[in-house]
Formats: C-alpha cells, structure tokens, sequence
C-alpha cells in the first residue's frame, strides 16, 4: 500500500465536518456569493464616494482661491463687488483690538489676550507669502454674548479672521484665532 504524503496532509488540514459543506458548494452558490460581494462592495463606495469627492472638490476650490490671493494679494468678497488687501503685519495689533471689541461691544470681558505664535506659509514665485498668527483670548460673559461675538468675526474682516478652537464654560471661556497677514513684496 502507497502513501503519497500530500494526500495525507490534505486529509489532516481539512476537518471532515468541513468536508461535506465545501461539497454542497455549486459553481451557481459560488457565483451568488461572489455577485452579493461585488454588489455591497459597488453599493458601500458608492455611498462613501459622493460626500468624499464632494469635500475633495471643495478643498480644491479653497486651494485655487487661496493661490490667488498669494500670487495677487486682494482677496474679494462673495459678492465680487469690493476688494480688500490682506493686511501686513504692522496692522496685525489693529485687528486683534478689533476682535477685542467685538467682544467688549457684546458685553464679555476679555481678561488675557495671548499671541501664541506665527505660522509661515511657503513663500510663492513673486515673494510674497501669506502668514498668519494664533492669537488665544480669555473670555468671561454669557455665551449669547460669545457665539454672537464669534459669528461676527468670521463674517467680517474679509476671511482674515478664522476660528481655530473655541472652548466654553460656565463662566465664558477661550477663544484661538488665527489671523492671516502678508509678508513680503
């Protein structure tokens, strides 16, 4: 009697309970679980493709904007009725007085203002780049007050002022912004 070591360790690897379930297995199952597969996997990218791309188009529309301000220096408004120039650096203590009255106008005290640091953007072709400085503001009123103070920086100053990490609590709370500014040419 021959043995071939291969039939042998086949017989060992599959369990014979698995034996009679691999045999009940049709060409026909096969491809209906192979066809159900595809079919969640086409109809799960499809539900996840859509918001994807549509964030992907909007960061490159942001991307292409923001390319303009650097290589031109104006930045407009929606309405494409004026155009502003980012401010330089030397306005950059004007606006921060500004984002502190906005506040003080809405009846919240700010009791600390702190210029964390300055990030650098790559600077372009022509020389100029655009900058920008993390400013953290230690707030204390009512949160009306705040979120309607925070509202109106973001819609005015023309997109120089964004709100990085705002953080409330009972008695106010802390407010990051960060200014965009020009250097350079």
């Amino acid at each position: 009697m021959a043995y071939f070591s291969g039939v042998t360790k086949f017989n060992a690897l599959v369990e014979p309970s698995a034996i009679p379930f691999l045999q009940r297995l049709s060409l026909r199952s096969v491809k209906a679980i192979i066809a159900v597969f595809l079919l969640g996997t086409v109809c799960g990218f499809l539900m996840l493709w859509r918001p994807a791309y549509l964030q992907f188009r909007t960061l490159q529309r942001q991307e292409t904007r923001w390319q303009d301000v650097l290589r031109t220096g104006i930045t407009s408004t929606k309405t494409n009725i004026k155009t502003v120039a980012i401010p330089s650096m030397d306005q950059l203590p004007d606006i921060i007085e500004q984002c502190r009255g906005a506040f003080v106008k809405e009846g919240v005290a700010v009791l600390a203002l702190n210029v964390e640091r300055f990030g650098e953007q790559p600077k372009t072709a022509d020389g100029a780049s655009l900058d920008y400085g993390l400013v953290r503001l230690h707030l204390r009123g009512n949160w009306a007050g705040i979120v309607t103070s925070l509202k109106g920086l973001e819609a005015t100053h023309d997109g120089n002022v964004h709100l990085q990490e705002v953080i409330l609590n009972t008695q106010g709370g802390e407010a990051l912004l960060r200014i965009y500014f020009s250097m350079g040419a």
